[in-house]
């Protein structure tokens, strides 16, 4: 009855853990595939550099924007501007005509040479503050049943004969 009891503790605990973790990564997912960027263009006005740029995605949510600047001859080439200013970092962006400012000769005072350069915009969400309590509390409870799995798992006592059926006599020696 005690290994019964046993082996159904340790089928819940693993069914727990199946359960949680599945939706966990489904939430976030879901969601980024929603984000998409699209008409990424530049232009250079004095001695600026704006890159204008339309990202789709859930409204009322907040966005991490990186700007990526890479070049066609040279796959290794990747730079993150820091001089900019706009809809870049983080905030709610989602819309039409988003535009970043890049003030070019601070990053780079000699300038660039070529003209294979081109712009990459990356985004993803913000984690709101209760997703990532959420987050939190579902990892605690999967630590922590996996911690009880084991732990009760390891203390697989013996019933005692006190209180239960008494401990069979041995049979006498050459009998």
């Amino acid at each position: 009855m005690l290994r019964l009891l046993q082996k159904t503790k340790d089928l819940c605990y693993l069914m727990i853990l199946l359960m949680l973790l599945p939706q966990v990564a489904a939430s976030s997912s879901a969601e980024e595939e929603a984000i998409k960027v699209q008409n990424v263009r530049y232009e250079i006005v004095g001695l600026k550099v704006m890159i204008r740029y339309d990202l789709e995605g859930p409204l009322g949510r907040d966005y991490i924007v990186k700007l990526v600047l890479k070049r066609e001859q040279s796959s290794s080439f990747l730079h993150f501007p820091k001089s900019v200013a706009g809809d870049v970092g983080e905030g709610s962006f989602v819309g039409v005509g988003r535009k970043i400012d890049w003030e070019l000769l601070k990053d780079f005072s000699q300038g660039l040479e070529g003209n294979d350069f081109y712009f990459v915009i990356e985004v993803e969400l913000k984690p709101k503050g209760t997703s990532f309590l959420w987050y939190l509390g579902g990892s605690a409870a999967v630590i922590g049943g996996v911690g009880a799995y084991f732990l009760l798992k390891g203390s697989k006592s013996e019933p005692s004969a006190q209180g239960g059926f008494p401990v069979p006599v041995g049979r006498p020696p050459g009998n």
